[in-house]
C-alpha cells in the first residue's frame, strides 16, 4: 500500500517546518507529501526552506503552488496529483506521533471494507461531558443528549465526535486537521472539495467528508474515527482567518452546505435548527468573555442574501464584509 499526505498551507512556514519534521519522524514514511502553497511572493521562500530541510533528511515532498488563496481548492491540486492507494490530508500545524503512519496502514490492510479514517486529536478532551452540558446542548440541537456512539452531522450542520473516542467508530464525517482517504474510491465517485467555498471557515471539509460518507453507505463500505489513530492538532496562530471574518463564513458556508445536502423542506429545517443553535453559540461565547454580535449578524446577513449563500455566491459577501487580513 502507497501512501500520499496532501498538506495546504497559507502564510505559515514555521508551523509547515514543524509538521514536516514530525513526518520525517514517521517510523514507516508515506510514499510523498504533496505541500501546496497559496501563501503570497513575499512568503514563499520560508515554505522553500521548510520543504528543502524535510528533503534533506530523506523526505519525498513535491510542491504545488498556488495563486488563489483557497482551501478548497489547493486540496483539490493535492488530490489530483496524488498516486498513493491512500491520501491523508493534514493541516500545516499538526504533530504526527512517530507511528501515527505505520497504525494507518496496518488498519487499512486489516480492514478492507474502510474507505475513510478520521483521528483523535490528542490534544482534545478525552472524558465525556457532564450531563448538564450534554442538556443544554441537546435542547439547542448542537449536540445530542445520549453520548455519541457515532460521528453525526446534525441538524444545524454542525458536526460533532464521540466523546471519548473508544475503538474505532462509525462517523458520518471527518474533522479536516487530519484524515485518510481510499483515493481509488473517491476518484470512482467524483468526489472533490467544493471550491464555492474559499475561505478557512471549519466546515468545508464536513461537506467532502460526509459526501464520501454517503457514497460509502451506498457501497457498502466504512468510515471510522479512531482512537488508534491520534495526532496533535496545535491550532497554530502564525496565520489565521480573523476571527470576525472567519465567523461569517463559518455560518455562510453552513447554510450553503444545507442547501447541497437538505434539499426541499430540510434545508428549511436546517435553517431554522440553525438560527435555534446560535442561540447556545451566543451563550457559550458571552460564558467565554467572547465576541458574538458579529456571530449574530452574520445569520441575519445569510437571510437577506439566502439566494445567493444558497447559489454558492460569496464573492460580493466577502468583498462587502472581509476585514483586513493580518
Amino acid at each position: 500500500m502507497t501512501l500520499s499526505v496532501v498538506i495546504a498551507t497559507y502564510r505559515r512556514a514555521e508551523s509547515l517546518q514543524r509538521t514536516l519534521l514530525t513526518i520525517c519522524s514517521q517510523s514507516l514514511r508515506p510514499t510523498e507529501v504533496i505541500v501546496v502553497d497559496q501563501s503570497p511572493a513575499e512568503g514563499r521562500a520560508a515554505v522553500l526552506k521548510a520543504i528543502d530541510d524535510a528533503i534533506q533528511v530523506g523526505l519525498n515532498v513535491r510542491l504545488i503552488t498556488s495563486e488563489i488563496p483557497s482551501s478548497t481548492l489547493a486540496r483539490n491540486l493535492g488530490l489530483g496529483s496524488a498516486t498513493g492507494d491512500w491520501i491523508v490530508f493534514s493541516d500545516d500545524d499538526v504533530d504526527w506521533p512517530e507511528n501515527v503512519v505505520g497504525d494507518l496502514m496496518t488498519k487499512v490492510s486489516a480492514s478492507p471494507d474502510l474507505v475513510m479514517i478520521a483521528a483523535r486529536d490528542m490534544r482534545a478532551p478525552s472524558g465525556g461531558r457532564p450531563i448538564w452540558r450534554r442538556a443544554f446542548a441537546a435542547f439547542f440541537l448542537t449536540n445530542t443528549f445520549m453520548p455519541l456512539k457515532s460521528g453525526k452531522v446534525l441538524a444545524c450542520m454542525q458536526a460533532r465526535y464521540p466523546q471519548p473516542i473508544v475503538g474505532d467508530m462509525e462517523t458520518e464525517w471527518a474533522m479536516g486537521y487530519w484524515f485518510a482517504v481510499d483515493r481509488r474510491f473517491v476518484q470512482e465517485h467524483g468526489l472533490i472539495f467544493d471550491e464555492k467555498m474559499t475561505r478557512y471557515a471549519q466546515a468545508e471539509d464536513m461537506l467532502f467528508s460526509h459526501q464520501l460518507f454517503k457514497a460509502a453507505q451506498a457501497s457498502g463500505r466504512r468510515c471510522v474515527v479512531s482512537e488508534r489513530i491520534a495526532v496533535a492538532h496545535l491550532v497554530s496562530q502564525e496565520w489565521r482567518e480573523p476571527t470576525a471574518f472567519s465567523d461569517l463564513c463559518s455560518v455562510w458556508n453552513r447554510v450553503y452546505i444545507a442547501s447541497v445536502l437538505r434539499p426541499g423542506a430540510g434545508f428549511w429545517l436546517s435553517v431554522a435548527a440553525m438560527g435555534w443553535a446560535m442561540c447556545h453559540q451566543v451563550a457559550v461565547r458571552i460564558l467565554g468573555g467572547r465576541g458574538w454580535t458579529r456571530y449574530v449578524w452574520a445569520h441575519f446577513i445569510a437571510l437577506a442574501k439566502l439566494p445567493a449563500i444558497r447559489a454558492g455566491d460569496f464573492a460580493d459577501l466577502y468583498r462587502r464584509h472581509e476585514s483586513p487580513l493580518s
